[in-house]
């Protein structure tokens, strides 16, 4: 979380002391916005977005943990008694785990950057759908290991230009390649042995005829929590401190959710050694990855995968690589 959501996080978690009567809700103002925070009796917390009065028919959003309910007249009353009157979007998380609502405040304050200052409810509508889409993801079964999940957030924590990573990372969830843009790819692997031996399928190294992949490996071994063992909270919050664009950043929390799905709730329970992943991390040509000739592979057998040592090959840093990043954006991204 940035140092603002923290605050307006510390300052919904003393909401809980206020009492309140029924179909009351003590909230504070959002600040540099016309919007309100409140918290339920049940501990829920509720944004109040202030909406335009633009005629729009939107049905309400309930699911088992989230609920958007549109255009609902509200009065707030300040501590001098004043009251004011008007329309808003209330979004509600029926949660009180502290890792989804703290995931909550991040995804909404960007919602907030995205819209204009009072937005109407169809332009509300459309930031719902990602945040509907990043919470139904939660409940998913996980795609991979959160040591994979770490290391593809450290190689963007780690690159040169970490917004055109994040641009290329899994616009697809199903995509073979971890970074993707145009004809170029980056594969990232990780291993917690001593010997760089990872686990690849024939089709990842063996891409279309003009396509090109580099392997990204580190060495990732899980740490206890401190400075240097860091959790994917942690890599995420570092990587937003170098990135301005709110897209960016939106995407990056979708790919965490579904990658990680059911298991959010580890993102910051888990850790890993930073500094030796830093000092580890190596990036190689697929030409040189020891792999399995496609051709003599029966065109009936599928699904063909094999351990490769890494530990013999030439890194693409080093000045003796024959590889050429050339005008490749995601390449050159990679480091200067």
């Amino acid at each position: 979380m940035t140092m603002q959501n923290k605050v307006l996080f510390e300052q919904f978690k003393a909401l809980a002391k206020i009492t309140t009567e029924d179909k009351n809700f003590a909230v504070i103002p959002i600040m540099d916005t016309n919007h309100k925070l409140g918290i339920s009796k049940e501990g829920y917390p509720k944004f109040f977005v202030c909406t335009n009065d633009t005629v729009s028919s939107i049905p309400n959003t309930t699911l088992d943990i989230l609920s958007v309910e549109y255009n609902l007249s509200c009065t707030f009353v300040d501590d001098n008694d004043t009251k004011t009157p008007h329309h808003y979007t209330i979004l509600t998380l029926r949660s009180v785990d502290q890792i989804l609502q703290e995931d909550f405040f991040d995804i909404v304050i960007m919602m907030f950057d995205r819209m204009p200052e009072i937005p109407s409810k169809r332009e509300i509508a459309i930031e719902v759908e990602n945040l509907i889409s990043i919470f139904s993801s939660m409940t998913c079964p996980p795609r991979k290991k959160i040591q994979g999940l770490w290391t593809e957030l450290l190689v963007i924590e780690q690159s040169y230009m970490p917004e055109v990573l994040i641009k290329a990372w899994h616009e697809s969830p199903t995509a073979k390649y971890d970074f993707s843009m145009g004809r170029d790819k980056v594969e990232v692997k990780s291993t917690s042995s001593e010997t760089r031996i990872h686990h690849f399928s024939l089709d990842q190294l063996c891409p279309s005829a003009h396509s090109r992949v580099v392997v990204a490996s580190a060495i990732v071994r899980e740490s206890a929590q401190s400075k240097d063992g860091l959790s994917v909270r942690d890599l995420y919050d570092k990587i937003c401190s170098r990135v301005n664009s709110v897209d960016a950043r939106m995407h990056m929390m979708r790919v965490i959710a579904e990658t990680i799905g059911t298991d959010m709730h580890r993102l910051n329970e888990v850790f890993f050694d930073y500094v030796e992943a830093c000092d580890t991390l190596r990036y190689y040509d697929s030409k040189d990855v020891p792999g399995v000739d496609k051709d003599g592979v029966h065109p009936g057998v599928t699904g063909v995968g094999f351990n490769s040592n890494l530990s013999g090959i030439l890194d693409i840093q080093s000045p003796d690589s024959e590889f050429k990043r050339g005008e490749s954006p995601l390449y050159k991204s990679l480091f200067k």
